[in-house]
């Protein structure tokens, strides 16, 4: 059983990261493309952007993926799963809000001030001063595809726990 979920959370992770990362480095690009330089702050930055995109794409990825996956586990195309309390992880999540929204908002503001904010935290400690719109562009598909594949497994066990 646990190879099951394990392989299935796998798959998923990767399918929306891959995914994420495409379409956000392609729309970055084209939103981008004749900006010139991308600075930490000003009218055109990375600093308000990987913020934003932070709160705001794991906001609406929670809501297209909870009920996804719960029509799937309806059509019992999904691995059974239970939370184990005993697990930090776990326990953790059971603190969510029972409502979409709310947990939508929830990985809103983890991905926003703990993976946005460590992200701009790391960019300053190796230096990163700007981009081209060409590296930001892929940096920023990187990015959020990245930030989707971490967190769509735990949204993804918020609705597949039969508890």
């Amino acid at each position: 059983m646990a190879q099951e979920i394990t392989n299935y959370l796998k798959r998923e992770c990767s399918v929306n990261g891959l995914t994420n990362a495409f379409f956000n480095g392609l729309i970055c690009w084209l939103l981008i493309k004749n900006n010139g330089t991308i600075t930490w702050w000003g009218q055109h930055n990375f600093g308000y952007d990987i913020i934003a995109t932070g709160f705001i794409l794991p906001f609406i990825v929670t809501l297209i993926v909870i009920p996804i996956q719960r029509r799937k586990m309806a059509k019992s195309k999904t691995p059974e799963f239970h939370f184990d309390r005993s697990i930090s992880a776990h326990a953790f999540l059971c603190r969510f809000p029972k409502s979409l929204a709310g947990k939508a908002f929830y990985f809103g503001l983890i991905g926003m001030a703990v993976i946005g904010g460590l992200s701009l935290l790391l960019l300053a400690l190796i230096g990163v001063q700007d981009f081209t719109s060409l590296e930001y562009s892929i940096f920023k598909g990187l990015w959020a595809g990245l930030l989707s594949a971490v967190l769509v497994a735990p949204m993804i066990l918020l609705a597949l726990d039969q508890n």
